[in-house]
């Protein structure tokens, strides 16, 4: 299974862009290395551009701990909001700065709260093959409150750009998808209930979760720095966080974890044996209903 993390500041990317990435995404995202160290695990950490811009030093732990560096955008500005030239210039601007900052080629991107919507595709793939994105994890293939897109809608888009893309995984009861693995939803629910929902999930299942989440002492800085935040932010951003970091060593103890890169794009792989190895999953998201 693919272990992901959408490594940003929630002062910054969730209460207010305007907001100054604090030091709190810092010592989190340190926390979250430290768990998967201890377990010997590596994931893919797709990070905000102004994060690496201010602290440097945590791509490059990232790196030496043989951990994939991929781009989240510089901002958290969300995808349908830019124009074509916009969008461009920010997920080129979030890869260069990557890049300086741990040394390797970024071949991966997600979108700011999966914020691709199936009209921007073509300029969305153009955007990532200028910067020499190799794959992409954006989509929610099911509508949520935030995020998502319900249609049917056709992924060959992305093989004609050479980009190859990857859906967060899901579960089905009955004829409805639940955006399961990963976030408030993992944060929420008891360990035994996702551990027994996670066994019919494929081996290229895709969980993801923000540094933030383990960072239980988070309400008490935002309440003095920003002060009241609305209720249901409270319930669904910040319950559950004192014991996230337990459960996360449980589920990489249960699960064989890996980053992207390691699992799909190792340096002695070439394009086309990559393309036969991923054909039966690629293949296969052409054409998905939500």
């Amino acid at each position: 299974m693919i272990f992901t993390v959408d490594v940003e500041d929630w002062s910054q990317s969730v209460l207010d862009r305007n907001n100054s990435v604090t030091e709190r995404v810092l010592r989190s995202t340190h926390t979250v290395m430290d768990v998967l160290s201890e377990n010997g695990t590596t994931a893919t950490f797709f990070t905000l551009g102004n994060v690496a811009e201010k602290f440097p030093e945590l791509i490059q732990r990232m790196v030496k701990e043989g951990h994939e560096v991929a781009s989240h955008g510089y901002s958290h500005q969300n995808i349908y909001s830019m124009s074509p030239v916009q969008m461009q210039e920010d997920i080129s601007k979030s890869v260069k700065i990557l890049e300086d900052a741990g040394g390797e080629k970024v071949i991966g991107f997600r979108a700011p709260n999966f914020s691709i919507r199936e009209h921007l595709f073509h300029p969305f793939c153009e955007a990532l093959q200028a910067s020499g994105i190799r794959y992409d994890s954006s989509l929610f293939p099911m509508k949520v409150l935030k995020y998502g897109i319900e249609k049917k809608y056709d992924l060959s888009v992305f093989q004609e750009y050479g980009i190859d893309e990857f859906y967060l995984s899901y579960i089905k009861l009955g004829k409805y998808k639940l955006p399961y693995f990963g976030g408030g939803y993992f944060r929420l629910s008891p360990y035994a209930m996702t551990n027994a929902l996670i066994k019919p999930l494929p081996e290229s299942a895709v969980f993801y979760m923000h540094p933030y989440e383990v960072d239980h002492e988070e309400l008490s800085f935002v309440k003095e720095q920003y002060g009241k935040i609305p209720f249901k932010w409270r319930l669904t951003q910040f319950v559950g966080r004192k014991g996230i970091q337990d459960k996360l060593s449980r589920l990489i103890k249960d699960q064989d974890m890996m980053s992207f890169r390691d699992a799909y794009y190792p340096a002695n792989v070439s394009r086309s044996d990559r393309a036969n190895n991923l054909s039966s999953e690629v293949g296969s998201f052409s054409q998905l209903t939500a």
